[in-house]
């Protein structure tokens, strides 16, 4: 909008308000100057403070529309905000695969072509890096979802927000705020990430990226091409990665830390939404232990941030890229998927698992679908209440009788299968650790059984098994699913120090 009596390009034409919630508006006029907002039938009034700033906030809607909302002041100034729907508002925030764009996914193209669902709105929000939260996002605005819209927004999201839209039957605002590559500290608070002893080396890092940019003597590309070839060397000993991966940041970085939170996240947190759903993760696997930590700050930062409670927060587990290991083996991605899912134990959180759905050679696997479909199920299971199958299969017990282990499953939704009608793969089991340092775990592969609710694992290699892991590889062969066709999640029975136990 191109008028400051509306201060916020989050109430611009064709915006979806979020329903059942009171509404702020805000703004700037004259000193003492009187303000009205007019929206469906009512009127509202406040005056602007002595800076001319003005606050208004319009009682809980229920959800429906178009309206138009009318904001005029005293002195015959007016603003217009058309084709308003109030509903249900999502953030899409993280890297990569939550930018990785329709018109790029599986079909995607020839979705967008059709993609005229007028209950359906979309935002992308300005790539931004700032040093302090912004209260303002750059010109942007709502788009209503058509095909030139939907080709260049979010897979994930789009497909997450058009299933809410047929299943719900209720107006959906989308807001995408995503940038590649970029790790999970550049979306928290500074505050907490200053607060806690344990990010120090983040902040560290970063402090002495930023005293040797530019960097003429190439001393970080130097230092990642060695620590590269030494991490993945270490990755396939199954010992400790070398610290953590050397990163050059400037200024104005992807990389800053707080910095996207700054410039992408603090400008909306004034806009009412009903949740999150975030992908992200991928950006600094050598530091999956460490994400346990981080990954459940973010949660926590972004709801003090929106002061709204413990609001949805859906994320997506990592998918499987990368070569496939003959070998059960340690590896990174399979501790930041368990650091992911570590994140559960946050109050109303959900995780949609993705390891079905990887591309060996393309860390931007382009079936977008199921991810943002699986997502949908999960928002209407445990946000909207609706009494449908949701979740994987998730390991509740586990008992050793001899050289057997039995893993008993929840989540099954009446038995246990496998997505190829073959016999499970991707179970591991072990005697044993002996010695952590050169990565011997003593896991073998092992032949697994379906018994109604439960998995019965063995190996003729191992007498006495300790532990059981499975799918637990970058890329991992597996196949187990529940009657609802939802996969597992990679898992473990043990909790053996891994691969990134000390990079911080």
């Amino acid at each position: 909008m191109n008028d400051d009596l509306m201060c916020t390009q989050l109430t611009s034409d064709h915006a979806v308000l979020q329903r059942n919630m009171p509404l702020p508006l805000c703004g700037a006029a004259a000193p003492g100057e009187r303000v009205t907002i007019e929206f469906r039938g009512r009127q509202h009034r406040a005056a602007a403070d002595t800076a001319g700033k003005w606050r208004i906030v319009l009682d809980p809607q229920e959800s429906g529309g178009p309206d138009d909302l009318v904001i005029s002041t005293a002195a015959g100034r007016s603003v217009t905000v058309r084709d308003v729907l109030v509903g249900e508002v999502w953030v899409c925030a993280g890297q990569s695969n939550m930018a990785f764009a329709l018109k790029d996914a599986t079909g995607g193209l020839a979705e967008a072509a059709q993609a005229q669902l007028p209950l359906l709105r979309l935002l992308t929000v300005p790539h931004v890096v700032a040093d302090q939260p912004c209260n303002k996002l750059p010109p942007t605005g709502w788009q209503a979802c058509a095909p030139e819209a939907a080709a260049s927004f979010s897979a994930v999201g789009y497909y997450f927000g058009k299933h809410l839209v047929e299943k719900l039957d209720l107006p959906v605002g989308l807001i995408q705020a995503a940038i590649g590559a970029t790790p999970a500290e550049s979306w928290v608070a500074r505050t907490a990430l200053e607060s806690d002893g344990d990010y120090r080396p983040i902040l560290e890092r970063w402090r002495r990226s930023l005293a040797c940019y530019p960097d003429p003597e190439q001393t970080y590309a130097k230092a990642f091409a060695e620590w590269d070839r030494a991490a993945d060397t270490a990755e396939r000993e199954g010992r400790p990665i070398p610290g953590a991966h050397p990163k050059l940041i400037g200024p104005g970085h992807s990389w800053t830390p707080s910095g996207l939170f700054n410039g992408m996240i603090a400008p909306l947190t004034a806009f009412p939404i009903r949740g999150v759903i975030w992908y992200q993760g991928a950006a600094a696997p050598e530091r999956a232990h460490q994400y346990r930590k981080v990954f459940r700050a973010l949660i926590r930062d972004w709801r003090r941030a929106w002061g709204q409670g413990d609001f949805p927060f859906l994320f997506v587990q990592e998918a499987a890229f990368g070569p496939k290991r003959a070998e059960p083996c340690e590896h990174s991605w399979a501790e930041l998927r368990e650091a992911q899912q570590m994140a559960l134990a946050e109050p109303n959180t959900a995780m949609a698992v993705a390891v079905d759905v990887g591309a060996e050679k393309d860390i931007h696997p382009p079936d977008k679908k199921p991810v943002g479909d699986r997502l949908a199920l999960l928002a209407r299971s445990t946000v909207y209440h609706q009494h449908i199958p949701c979740t994987s299969p998730v390991v509740r017990a586990m008992t050793i009788d001899g050289p057997r282990v039995r893993l008993r499953f929840s989540h099954t939704y009446g038995r246990l299968l496998t997505s190829d009608s073959g016999p499970l793969k991707g179970f591991a089991i072990s005697g044993g650790a002996t010695d952590f340092s050169r990565g011997n775990r003593g896991f073998v592969w092992a032949e697994a059984q379906i018994e109604g609710n439960d998995i019965v694992i063995w190996s003729h290699e191992v007498a006495r098994p300790q532990a059981v892991r499975y799918a637990w590889a970058q890329n991992p062969t597996c196949n187990l699913i529940n009657a609802a066709g939802i996969p597992a999640a990679p898992f473990r029975t043990d909790d053996w120090p891994g691969v990134t136990v000390s990079n911080l």
